[in-house]
């Protein structure tokens, strides 16, 4: 019997990438999965100050620090909730202010550095020749990632875009792109050509009804895809009650209904921490509350045959 830990939508928060690396001390897992979504969203400066403080906003305050004992308290709890800090003057915020080339450059170096730690990390706590590790971004991720995670293949850590892995001894295939959404983020593309690269994927398997389908977009209509409805990107409120509405994807639904994977790992919405069937199809999505520092996640079980249990966790 084998046992996956699959969870998604860390958004760059330290404390939940140490909970997951500790998932196999914990959870006892021989696989870990953590799918879409790896980077956070949010760049916050330290600015020092001409009496020699230093000042920031965020976690909806203004804060001064006098010592680095604070400073560094500060940085630590930027990063696992998920953000980004760092240390700079007046004239560099003023200059990034007027050049957001300025802000991109910061902000993809913040990246690149944490996804470095990361793995590092990851390879430091886990043996990766007895724990299979996969990370996977997600619409929300710049394309650099994919070198960095590519780069430690050789480490043990898969990537595992655009090509058939073998995970629990079943075939698996992942795709990172959603259908459109109101954010227009990195990775999303319409409806038929998320279809007709899903169907290129199954292409390459040779038991579709065996295969562990790793899609970040959920299947349209399930209890996996339950998002707040928008207007001008706020939720909708009727009687008091924030309104929800279907978001997931049609083509990955079609898939799903046409071939019947074995399992469906999903991830995108974090409000739908849940999991459903279509046809024989099992589908699970662990959701996410990376800025409370909470992991969720499927704890999956796999003998032979192919899926023998699967249920929630979190902590």
């Amino acid at each position: 019997m084998k046992r996956m830990f699959f969870s998604a939508d860390a958004h760059g928060s330290n404390y939940v990438w140490r909970k997951w690396v500790n998932v196999p001390k914990f959870h006892k897992a021989d696989i870990l999965l953590l799918c879409g979504d790896l980077t956070g969203k949010a760049l916050i400066p330290l600015i020092e100050q001409d009496n020699g403080t230093w000042t920031s906003h965020y976690f909806g305050r203004k804060w001064t620090f006098r010592s680095e004992a604070e400073m560094k308290d500060y940085e630590r709890r930027i990063g696992d909730s998920g953000a980004y800090s760092f240390r700079t003057n007046p004239e560099e915020v003023k200059a990034m202010q007027q050049d957001k080339k300025l802000v991109d450059e910061k902000i993809f170096e913040a990246i690149g550095n944490r996804i470095r730690e990361w793995m590092e990390f990851l390879i430091e706590k886990v043996d990766t020749k007895k724990v299979q590790c996969m990370a996977m971004p997600g619409n929300d991720d710049d394309h650099l990632v994919d070198e960095i995670i590519k780069s430690y293949e050789d480490k043990g850590i898969i990537w595992p875009l655009d090509q058939v892995v073998e995970i629990a001894g079943f075939e698996t295939i992942s795709y990172e792109y959603v259908n459109p959404s109101p954010w227009d983020t990195p990775r999303e593309k319409k409806e038929k050509d998320l279809k007709k690269d899903l169907e290129k994927l199954f292409s390459k398997v040779d038991h579709p009804e065996k295969t562990i389908l790793n899609t970040h977009a959920p299947p349209y209509n399930t209890r996996l895809d339950f998002a707040p409805k928008l207007k001008n990107l706020k939720p909708v409120i009727v009687a008091g009650t924030v309104e929800m509405e279907h978001v997931g994807s049609k083509a990955v639904r079609e898939v799903i209904e046409e071939y019947q994977p074995m399992i469906g790992l999903h991830g995108h919405i974090h409000e739908s921490y849940a999991k459903d069937k279509i046809g024989k199809t099992p589908v699970v999505n662990p959701g996410s509350e990376y800025m409370e520092g909470i992991l969720r996640g499927f704890i999956i079980e796999f003998s032979d045959k192919g899926v023998e249990n699967y249920y929630k966790v979190e902590g």
